[in-house]
């Protein structure tokens, strides 16, 4: 079965869930590096998304330009 594809603001609520969560005073050193190895990853994924959104943007205006 094929993994579910993650959406960009369920990426953002997942970042906010795990800001949360490392806001906690009895969290272990193990959870908030796991949290951390996450939110690193969902970084990234919202980075890479975002660059592909403004260069779609981009292209999208140089084509009306170009009309």
């Amino acid at each position: 079965m094929a993994a579910k594809k993650l959406t960009f603001e369920q990426a953002m609520q997942e970042l906010k869930d795990i800001s949360a969560k490392m806001s906690e005073k009895d969290i272990s050193l193990d959870s908030s590096m796991e949290y951390y190895k996450r939110a690193v990853e969902l970084i990234s994924f919202c980075k890479d998304y975002l660059d592909k959104a403004t260069l779609t943007v981009k292209n999208l205006n140089q084509v009306q330009e170009a009309e």
